[in-house]
């Protein structure tokens, strides 16, 4: 039987839909069920009622490569069917069974084995706190051997409705369980240069393997930047340029004569520029309309206030509430995306004019084939040592760690090896977060200085292209009175040590391999020298005992004459 659909507003629902998506070995992915209807029809057909900007939400319910795996959980944004510029947040837990398990088969399965996914689309970033829930709901789905019962997703949509709040996000409940530990055991010390390369807001993309793995790695790296998972990623998903109406033109009027034609004049022709001017102009335009603004609206006050108090009165140019550090930075707006899985039906999205940046993951290798529209390509070798590939000189230039970040990366990783114990703070992935919030207010305020020696514990070519980026004009255009607090330094400035020297060896290819040789040189010495020891000291005392017995000789005969 099926229940009433839910009687609280459907704007305060925190949760938009609970879903269920199929493999169909005809048609491939479709969606299977929704709760509630997509469409208020009288007979519902999920898949044909799905809105046209929902079009390849079955293919990020279940991605390329997902036949390799019994299961896996994706994390994914789609915009938003009320507003094209604001985000909803998808996560999907995808299960395969043996169809000869099933109690109750439909006749559409004729393969071996039945994919599909459980998936729910919330109003606000739930990421890590829902995984758990969605993989026990999907797992008690599944074992019903009967996927017509689903009354338990019924259950699932409401109790998640008295959950959460659709009007405020509790912080701890977006963080909860993303975990760093994929991140750093995977990038160890060049996690920071993932971290300084998203504030350059560059095309860059994560190609790895399950799902599940990149979905970590890249959510990951998004936590470490205070306050953006679940503030900062509202306008993450997609973004259009809102243009006026026009005129409808009569498609049998015939071509209508130009304006040049009238006056007899010929078409001046306009310049072509590259991809990269006409994206920069616009950032350029928007930042100005968005300072302008502020300005404007800050001149409308003219009392006297504390520094607290004026800096929390001025306009926030930011689109985002931000805190009183200026956080989160507009790192995804403007045509900026963040998406923790795209499928290869979202490439045209990617490569067009309005996408100016993205930090995207992926698994199918026809993106990668596509260089021209990729800055840094980041995966993980056989090894399962991560690689960064950085197709820029220069950016490898802006990108390059300095020893005073190699010092602090270090003091990340041997933290969290010291500090096992889930139940401690330090070394813990919110104490991790803790110590980037610091890192990231020392390197705002040097970016915002003109303190040389504090720039280039930064690297300079970071700084000098830090401060054209969008997120950091938005963010230097505001009074942040909480960043006066932290000092206008390098949190590791200091004189250098022999274990710098070592820290930055270990940092380069060449360095790890000297490091090693000389490891193994001198683990080879230790054993030789180990050896020769016992070797001296054995003919030592064969050579004592043959003086003894040369002194005192115990040869009865002799004794005898």
């Amino acid at each position: 039987m099926e229940p009433a659909l839910p009687t609280r507003s459907a704007s305060m629902h925190p949760i938009l839909h609970v879903l269920v998506v199929g493999f169909h070995h005809k048609r491939g992915c479709q969606v299977e069920y929704c709760y509630p209807p997509l469409k208020d029809n009288v007979v519902p057909d999920p898949d044909k009622d799905i809105p046209e900007q929902w079009t390849f939400l079955p293919s990020l319910a279940l991605p390329d490569g997902a036949h390799n795996v019994k299961d896996d959980v994706i994390y994914f944004l789609l915009p938003s069917l009320e507003n094209p510029n604001r985000a909803v947040f998808g996560i999907s837990c995808y299960r395969q069974i043996a169809a000869n398990d099933l109690v109750s088969k439909d006749k559409d399965v004729t393969r071996s084995s039945v994919q599909k996914s459980v998936v729910v689309l919330s109003r606000i970033p739930l990421f890590g706190v829902l995984k758990a829930k969605l993989e026990l709901i999907t797992q008690t789905y599944f074992n019903e051997l009967d996927f017509s019962k689903v009354e338990v997703l019924h259950q699932m949509y409401s109790n998640l409705g008295d959950l959460f709040n659709a009007d405020f996000i509790d912080t701890h409940s977006a963080y909860m369980d993303i975990s760093l530990t994929p991140l750093l055991n995977t990038f160890r010390h060049r996690f920071l240069i993932l971290f300084k390369l998203i504030l350059l807001e560059k095309r860059v993309m994560f190609d790895m393997f399950p799902v599940h793995f990149l979905g970590d790695i890249v959510l990951g790296l998004g936590s470490l930047f205070p306050m953006l998972i679940d503030e900062g990623l509202f306008e993450a998903a997609a973004y259009s340029v809102r243009r006026p109406p026009t005129q409808e033109v009569n498609p049998e009027a015939g071509d209508a004569p130009r304006d040049n034609d009238k006056l007899g004049v010929d078409a001046v022709p306009v310049p072509k520029k590259s991809r990269e001017e006409v994206m920069q102009s616009m950032v350029d335009a928007l930042d100005k309309i968005i300072l302008d603004k502020a300005d404007v609206e800050d001149a409308t006050e003219v009392t006297e206030k504390t520094d607290v108090e004026e800096a929390a009165s001025k306009p926030n140019p930011s689109s985002f509430k931000t805190d009183a550090y200026g956080f989160p930075l507009s790192l995804f707006t403007k045509g900026s995306l963040f998406h923790p899985y795209l499928s290869i039906s979202y490439l045209d999205m990617i490569r067009s004019d309005s996408t100016r940046a993205y930090c995207i993951g992926v698994t199918n290798a026809i993106f990668k084939t596509r260089r021209d529209i990729v800055d840094v390509i980041v995966t993980v070798d056989e090894k399962g040592e991560g690689q960064i590939e950085i197709l820029c000189p220069e950016l490898k230039r802006q990108l390059a760690l300095t020893t005073q970040d190699l010092r602090f990366a270090d003091f990340i990783l041997k933290m969290r090896e010291m500090y096992k114990e889930p139940a401690l703070w330090e070394g813990s992935c919110d104490w991790v977060r803790s110590q980037c919030h610091q890192y990231l207010v020392a390197m705002l305020n040097v970016a915002s200085s003109d303190n040389a020696e504090a720039i280039a514990e930064f690297n300079e070519h970071f700084i000098t292209a830090l401060r054209t980026k969008h997120n950091f004009r938005v963010w230097s255009s505001g009074e942040h009175w909480a960043c006066k607090e932290v000092p206008t330094a390098h949190p590791f400035a200091g004189q250098l040590s022999v274990n710098d020297v070592f820290l930055r060896m270990g940092h380069y290819e060449q360095g790890r391999r000297m490091i090693s040789s000389l490891s193994n040189t001198g683990r080879y010495m230790t054993e030789t020298g180990s050896r020769f020891k016992q070797g001296l000291s054995s003919w030592m005392r064969s050579t004592a005992n043959r003086f003894n017995y040369d002194v005192n000789p115990e040869n009865p005969t002799e004794e005898q004459h």
